[in-house]
């Protein structure tokens, strides 16, 4: 089983095999997802060497969808770095690649790939650095596999 992770910015699309995730880190975001979905609350990310950053998460239509943020700053806002969503079912991917391109654009290679998949919007407010948006995609495509095999039908913890 494969899972197509585009970026909608440039159009790249890559296939990530489920065997590229270790069971541990499915596991270990399977169980935070839950927390974090509908929260409207900054969470940690759940790796203690990328705790300084955060993220935020919604599932819309059973599609989930969630923004990467920085560190939090001396003054303001946190800034977003990147907002993705994972369609793991056919009846979820329309209305969440519609929901993803009316509010971040896609470049014109954009199209939307068979399920599952994961469509990343890199933020104008993300850093320009290659090592940070490396972690970046490997945790998108991460808590894509998470929501993928570990809660098909994640719902906010009650």
């Amino acid at each position: 089983m494969y899972l197509n992770h585009i970026t909608l910015n440039t159009g790249h699309v890559a296939r990530t095999n489920r065997a590229d995730v270790a069971s541990e880190i499915t596991t270990l975001l399977g169980e935070w997802l839950p927390a974090i979905i509908n929260s409207g609350q900054h969470h940690p990310l759940p790796v203690p060497a990328l705790a300084q950053y955060s993220a935020q998460a919604f599932v819309q239509d059973g599609g989930l969808v969630v923004t990467v943020y920085g560190p939090e700053p001396d003054i303001g806002p946190r800034l977003p770095w990147m907002t993705f969503g994972v369609a793991h079912k056919s009846r979820h991917a329309e209305s969440l690649w519609c929901l993803l391109v009316a509010n971040f654009g896609a470049h014109p290679a954009a199209k939307r790939p068979s399920v599952p998949w994961c469509a990343v919007a890199v933020l104008p407010t993300a850093p320009l650095d290659a090592k940070i948006l490396g972690w970046l995609a490997d945790f998108e495509r991460c808590v894509a596999w998470a929501r993928v095999t570990r809660n098909p039908e994640l719902r906010a913890a009650t």
